[in-house]
């Protein structure tokens, strides 16, 4: 059919400190986040290889909600912005989004804490796919999840885990 194609896909990027954060969206709104350190990738670049059918074009402005809710977020802002998002998850990944945003900026949780909440107590291992999976890591901060015996998983690396968690804590201490 004509004009069904796929989305176009908006991307832009920020650098917070060492982190640098790629930042995609449609029309409809957020679709995925990129985190790295000490990588200088351009965002178009960084989103090819995940999303290499899409049209992709650098452009801040469709990006502009998505941004300052990642700059709230990263500079401990409490402040909750409407962020609408265009991605597809399965209802259990949503339940695990909307738990783990819930952890509290510089506390983490267990994958067996958030397991309870969402009403599956032996689901430790599904709320870890679920993780695996997640489009936007730091709207749905993902790094403040850790196993029971160890910090866990995470995308964008332990490196990137270990550094979100240190500077969560350093903000919330000031």
């Amino acid at each position: 059919m004509a004009g069904m194609g796929l989305p176009t896909i908006y991307c832009w990027k920020i650098q917070i400190n060492d982190l640098h954060v790629y930042l995609a969206s449609t029309g409809k709104g957020a679709v995925r986040i990129g985190v790295a350190l000490g990588r200088g990738d351009d965002c178009i670049e960084y989103f090819r290889e995940l999303m290499p059918t899409n049209r992709l074009l650098k452009e801040f402005h469709p990006n502009l909600p998505l941004i300052k809710e990642v700059e709230s977020i990263l500079q401990y802002n409490r402040h909750k912005r409407n962020l609408t998002f265009d991605f597809v998850c399965t209802p259990f990944q949503w339940l695990v989004y909307k738990a783990v945003a819930n952890i509290p900026f510089g506390e983490t949780r267990s994958y067996g804490e958030i397991a309870f909440a969402v009403g599956k107590p032996n689901g430790a291992r599904a709320v870890g796919q679920a993780l695996k999976k997640n489009p936007l890591p730091i709207i749905f901060p993902c790094h403040r999840v850790i196993g029971a015996g160890g910090i866990g998983g995470f995308s964008s690396g332990l490196a990137v885990k270990k550094y979100l968690l240190e500077m969560e804590k350093q903000l919330r201490e000031r």
